[in-house]
């Protein structure tokens, strides 16, 4: 188990509510998800494919890190490129350093910030809502995807893992 890469347990509740701090408790929630999703995969579960005209494991978790990297761009502000990645080593550690960023900075953000806050699409401007049933519902479904996807190749998250306290018990 890596207890150095993000997510091993949820963060602590943030200190008061409001719409940023929601939205950094769900960001945080499939955070956690994530680590625990992918925690353990091995060679044989990174190229399971449930049936041919599927993504692999790898081309999923490569799905998952650009959802992860749209969201941290748009509501950050982030001017960083998206990295080229191969491995899975490597999309498991970029894609949870964007969750972890992305709920230190909502945490942290001012919700009227938030409230204002546009993603601006190639061809028109969404308000931040549209992250929530797009990109973040997205990779919750996906993150599903990949617990059912172990299961099926015969190596289910690790035992202990508790969704609701955001622990590994």
């Amino acid at each position: 188990m890596n207890k150095e890469l993000p997510y091993y347990e949820i963060p602590k509740l943030p200190e008061v509510t409001n719409a940023a701090t929601i939205l950094s408790r769900l960001v945080d929630g499939l955070g956690f998800r994530y680590h625990w999703a992918t925690e353990g995969l091995s060679e044989n579960e990174i190229e399971f494919r449930p049936v041919e005209s599927s993504r692999n494991m790898l081309e999923l978790i490569g799905h998952i890190y650009d959802l992860a990297f749209a969201a941290h761009k748009v509501l950050t502000n982030s001017i960083s490129a998206k990295k080229e990645l191969s491995s899975f080593e490597e999309y498991r550690k970029e894609t949870l350093d964007l969750y972890w960023e992305l709920g230190q900075y909502l945490r942290k953000m001012d919700p009227q910030s938030l409230e204002n806050h546009n993603y601006n699409g190639a061809t028109q401007s969404f308000p931040f809502w549209y992250l929530i049933n797009g990109q973040i519902a997205d990779a919750l479904t996906h993150v599903g995807q990949v617990v059912s996807w172990r299961r099926i190749a015969g190596n289910p998250q690790p035992k202990g893992v508790n969704v609701f306290l955001g622990k590994k018990m």
